[in-house]
């Protein structure tokens, strides 16, 4: 074998250079059985090394060594360079340079862009990247592989969590990674091309107005906020809120000219932005009652109960709910089956789909709506025509 010319002189990828003992050997050429020179292929003692052009993060291409792991035979790593290189095409060797660790990057990822995220998202977020650090923790970003991502998902299932909440932290994970991938820390996500867990779907049930009528005159005795909570729970099945949000509504949002609510004025929504609901017949009723009777040091229509000198909204009526729900002999419910209400009730009434999604914050142009309640409005056309009747009986 002839030895490397001087002028070749590539860098180790990663911790391939910590890999040899043979530092100190020259690269030298490999040649075939036919003694002709085998392209990318080097050795350094007894290793063998592709050599690949990357990118560095300055954006300046270089050549790295990446060592061949188990390759004793030029035929093998003939073989193994041609894979590597197929690989290369799909932007899968690593860039040049040094690669933080998952523990570092995930803590850097969670300071710069868990504090742009709704706080329970940050939070649950936070947890996921915990777990994961835990055991990717000491792997450079480049090392992570699919096997390391495999096995991790298969932990979590192993821990009993349910296939749904396993695909949150393999989502919480691949955020990390995308970022990575939009900084030029790596060329592809582990990640790709990864189908989540199968979750089985379960049909929501649409609770019927007489229960939420039981719930509501059940809570008067259950709780003692229950004006409030009544006042609440009518708001969301006759806005279509979600609970967090209609918790942070100012009377300010309420446009009684021009008959609108704002919701997320904060940008606290789902999709961070802010929508209008127009009132229906109930939702103004709701509203007026409620702004004849609004606490005059408070600028909430929901105000906390202890806000003391602090004006602040109610943070939680959850409890509240499940003693109106005891107290009126119903199964529990969420509170968010008030806004499955709202919109089963809107199919029904014939309301279009694409306005139906701007009142609930879909973007989607009422997508979302047709797939989950499309059923409801065709049960309800077809009992609307078993009880057309002439008052005559047709004739021949």
């Amino acid at each position: 074998m002839k030895r490397a010319e001087t002028r070749c002189n590539p860098e180790l990828v990663g911790d391939d250079a910590k890999k040899s003992s043979y530092v100190d050997a020259p690269y030298e050429q490999v040649y075939d059985g036919r003694k002709q020179r085998v392209r990318g292929l080097w050795k350094r003692g007894p290793m063998f090394y592709g050599r690949f052009q990357a990118t560095d993060q300055a954006g300046r291409k270089r050549d790295v060594f990446r060592s061949l792991e188990g390759v004793e035979t030029v035929p093998a790593a003939k073989a193994t360079l041609q894979r590597l290189r197929e690989e290369s095409n799909h932007r899968t060797i690593p860039v040049a340079g040094r690669c933080p660790t998952f523990a570092e990057y995930a803590d850097r990822y969670l300071a710069e862009v868990s504090p742009t995220k709704r706080l329970a998202t940050a939070r649950k977020e936070r947890t996921h990247l915990e777990w994961w650090k835990e055991r990717l923790g000491s792997l450079t970003l480049r090392q992570i592989h699919r096997t390391h991502v495999n096995s991790g998902i298969g932990d979590l299932t192993k821990s009993k969590l349910s296939n749904r909440t396993a695909n949150l932290y393999t989502i919480s994970l691949r955020g990390v990674l995308k970022r990575a991938v939009e900084e030029g820390l790596i060329r592809d996500l582990p990640t790709h091309g990864l189908k989540p867990l199968k979750v089985a779907s379960k049909k929501r049930e649409l609770i019927d107005m007489m229960t939420f009528t039981k719930l509501l005159e059940a809570s008067s005795a259950a709780t003692k906020n229950s004006v409030q909570f009544k006042d609440y729970y009518r708001f969301l099945l006759f806005s279509g809120a979600r609970e967090a949000e209609a918790l942070c509504i100012r009377w300010a949002d309420v446009d009684f000219t021009g008959k609108q609510v704002t919701i997320g004025w904060d940008g606290g929504t789902k999709n961070h932005e802010a929508r209008r609901v127009d009132f229906n017949p109930p939702l103004e009723s709701l509203l007026s009652e409620m702004y004849a009777r609004r606490a005059p040091d408070s600028q909430w229509l929901f105000p906390s109960p202890q806000r003391g000198d602090q004006d602040g909204h109610a943070k939680t009526f959850r409890e509240s709910l499940r003693q109106s729900c005891d107290a009126a002999g119903v199964p529990r419910f969420g509170f968010h089956d008030a806004r499955h209400a709202f919109i089963s009730q809107c199919v029904m009434a014939g309301i279009d789909y694409m306005t139906i999604a701007k009142w609930v914050g879909h973007k989607d142009g009422g997508v979302l709506v047709g797939k989950v309640y499309g059923h409801i409005a065709n049960d309800h056309r077809r009992n609307m025509a078993s009880r057309f009747a002439y008052p005559l009986e047709a004739s021949a």
